[in-house]
């Protein structure tokens, strides 16, 4: 037996505030607009920046291999000197 969703899954839900007797109070249009632009922040910050970030230059395949064995002696490096530390 298939169950029926709720008019409220998948879907956005409104968020209203209530006063002390249980009214809705009237939405703030200037409230919703700043929420909307902190999430779109949110979303730029965490979907596009970095893609931006990524494509700003151009590394070509053997130098990201010359920079990758680079930081793998440097961490060898550190590693032996935390033994002889030791």
């Amino acid at each position: 037996m298939a169950r029926e969703r709720s008019e409220y899954a998948g879907g956005e839900r409104e968020h209203r505030r209530f006063d002390g007797d249980g009214r809705r109070e009237p939405s703030d249009p200037r409230r919703e607009f700043e929420r909307e632009v902190r999430r779109l922040k949110k979303d730029f910050q965490k979907n596009v920046l970095p893609a931006v970030k990524r494509h700003a230059s151009y590394v070509s395949k053997s130098e990201m291999r010359r920079v990758k064995e680079r930081k793998a002696a440097r961490r060898r490096r550190r590693q032996l000197l935390k033994v002889s530390e030791v």
